[in-house]
């Protein structure tokens, strides 16, 4: 049976009864690591659990807590919860401080800055993907960046696709194939090259260069066969499904349309169930076939309303955190000003207590002064 892979450029502590932490070696977090990448989008809460696990384990370094987190973070990205996803992220940049390797740094920064792409607040992504590229582009460490910049230059093209800007996306997206293509050999990159080349193929349908559109969906299709990974293969066959109806052949559309839906319905990723509902519509209502029209415009309406709310619920989340800690600023600014005011204040009155003192001293001895010269002058006299 084919495994289902969608790699997307995407704390509760469990205690056992007696409070002891579980043991692994370091070879078995390895494996448990590998398990859980490739559970991400088939099974994420098998995952998150095993995330979890690796977390509570006693041999859970720096490095493993890091891994552990981002892979709390992806599996809760694909399930559309942002703001788990961004909760776990966070934690791993709060971790970076203790360690002193560039590569998870680059990692932890590219996550953040995808993450914020996916909740389309690109400045957020773009600030985070900067962070990121900056780091790897100037590190003096031997590490092999280029699968992380490959995925960076993809987030950016994700951005600027989603703006409509086709151009500078597909600009970055052979930027991310070249770096892609470097590493050949790195586990899944198959699947990365898949996702380039699907989002490539929805850049040339936007320009309206549907040959080219063709080929890019076909590549991805090629590439997702390789790795086995269906849900790849299901958003490239939605691709193909829009060129065919923007050819108007709906018949063949719904075809590819509806085997797309049989796989993507053993995945469960709501974006690509999403536009499957959506492009079945479509095509339905353009061969004159009313009651399947309304059938999956109904589904494509709830399923919207599900990544709508998942979104806006982060979004009105991360607002919120700012007016806090915006909030907190302003009080701790006014606390080190009131800090610095104090001293001042006291530091003023005692100059001016000095100032009455010595005034009143030199008042005093000029009063005693001048007695005193006019006592000699009497006694002069």
């Amino acid at each position: 049976m084919k495994r289902a892979i969608s790699i997307k450029l995407g704390l509760v502590l469990l205690f056992t009864a007696t409070m002891v932490k579980p043991c692994f070696a370091q070879k078995s977090i390895d494996s448990l690591l590998n398990i859980g990448n490739f559970e991400l989008y088939e099974n994420p809460n098998k995952a998150i659990n095993i995330g979890i696990k690796i977390l509570n384990a006693e041999e859970c370094t720096d490095e493993f807590e890091i891994e552990a987190l981002l892979l709390i973070s992806t599996a809760y990205s694909s399930k559309r919860n942002y703001e788990k996803s961004l909760l776990y992220a966070t934690r791993a940049l709060n971790v970076l401080p203790q360690i002193n390797d560039d590569a998870f740094k680059v990692r932890v920064y590219n996550r953040i800055g995808l993450q914020y792409q996916q909740l389309k607040m690109y400045d957020n992504a773009l600030l985070y993907l900067d962070k990121a590229l900056q780091i790897a582009t100037a590190s003096k460490q031997k590490k092999n960046f280029d699968k992380l910049i490959g995925f960076n230059y993809a987030g950016r093209g994700f951005i600027y696709r989603e703006q409509m800007s086709c151009d500078i996306a597909q600009n970055y997206f052979n930027k991310s194939l070249y770096y892609f293509k470097r590493n050949l050999k790195a586990p899944l990159m198959n699947a990365n090259l898949s996702i380039i080349s699907y989002n490539k193929g929805n850049c040339f349908i936007a320009s309206n260069q549907i040959d080219s559109a063709k080929i890019s969906f076909n590549q991805a299709i090629d590439f997702s066969k390789k790795i086995e990974a269906n849900s790849l293969e299901a958003f490239a066959y939605k691709g193909l499904a829009e060129v065919h109806t923007s050819e108007g052949n709906h018949l063949l559309a719904i075809k590819q349309l509806t085997d797309a839906l049989k796989i993507a319905e053993q995945v469960g990723d709501l974006v690509l169930n999403e536009g499957i509902y959506k492009g079945l519509a479509d095509n339905y209502l353009a061969v004159n076939k009313h009651e399947l029209y309304h059938k999956y415009v109904l589904k494509y309406n709830e399923i919207k309303k599900q990544t709508h709310d998942a979104e806006t619920k982060t979004i009105n989340q991360l607002i919120v955190q700012d007016d806090k800690e915006a909030t907190i600023k302003i009080e701790q600014q006014k606390s080190s000003a009131l800090y610095y005011r104090i001293p001042l204040i006291s530091l003023i009155v005692l100059l001016i207590g000095l100032c009455f003192f010595e005034f009143f001293r030199y008042k005093k001895k000029y009063k005693k002064l001048k007695t005193d010269k006019v006592n000699l002058e009497k006694q002069s006299s």
